[in-house]
């Protein structure tokens, strides 16, 4: 995958968080919840503060399960990306770029769709005996200013159940309001100037949705829905849904 011209610092600096818009004592009782629950779940849990563009909490599961040095979860912030030094380098920057490309998708959506996805990613990372597992991070928003902006960003980390021999940093993104799950290749557009808008209307026309149910189903109008489609179309060089779709398998947007 090739390395994204913006880090993912950046990307959420683009959000302009102001300390205006931001309760921290919500945060000191979501640590003190998030301790509580941290001796009762064997998973590893962090929290990344989007405002401060840092880590600023990690579970104590990170040193008994993955061999982290105890003190430097304990004192996470001032440890910049430590819980990253353990992972696998080249799965690294294969999930760096990811997250960025993931990230350009969620802030594209209307403000009040933003905080709707929850992403699961699979990756190596070295455990407490110097091997390489696969483990299984889910990362969502915990948090909101007041204006709605993705402010704290909840991630469990667990071993993966499935072990495979893989290279390839492996994704899933769901849609907490509906239950849609994404394929990353959706979100990422290689070859295209398609909106990500434009997309997701071409994934449903693979899922053999009408445009009256599109347009229930992204409560638009159907003639907005058709002009979607006629915009990928032109886009894509096409001239109807089969060719498309076709299109947009061969090109990486559709699996």
């Amino acid at each position: 995958m090739k390395s994204t011209d913006i880090t993912r610092e950046e990307l959420w600096a683009q959000q302009n968080l102001s300390a205006m818009e931001i309760d921290y004592s919500i945060w000191e009782r979501d640590r003190s919840m998030l301790h509580q629950m941290s001796k009762v779940s064997h998973t590893c849990t962090f929290v990344v503060d989007v405002y401060k563009c840092k880590y600023t909490f990690a579970s104590s599961n990170f040193a008994d399960l993955l061999g982290y040095d105890r003190h430097k979860i304990a004192t996470l912030e001032k440890q910049g990306d430590y819980l990253e030094s353990r992972i696998h380098p080249d799965d690294r920057q294969q999930l760096a770029d990811l997250q960025v490309r993931l990230g350009q998708f969620i802030y594209s959506l209307p403000v009040e769709k933003r905080n709707d996805y929850c992403n699961i990613y699979s990756f190596r990372i070295r455990d407490t005996r110097q091997q390489y597992i696969r483990v299984s991070s889910k990362q969502q928003v915990l948090e909101q200013s007041s204006s709605g902006k993705a402010w704290l960003i909840l991630g469990n980390m667990d071993i993966s159940p499935n072990q495979k021999e893989s290279g390839q940093v492996d994704c899933t993104v769901i849609n907490l309001k509906n239950g849609e799950i994404f394929s990353p290749s959706l979100l990422i557009r290689p070859h295209t100037d398609l909106t990500s808008r434009e997309i997701e209307i071409l994934y449903l026309i693979q899922q053999g949705f009408l445009s009256k149910e599109i347009a229930h189903r992204l409560c638009i109008s159907i003639h907005t829905v058709n002009i979607h489609r006629q915009n990928l179309l032109r886009k894509l060089g096409v001239q109807n849904s089969i060719e498309a779709i076709k299109a947009g398998i061969e090109s990486g947007l559709l699996s």
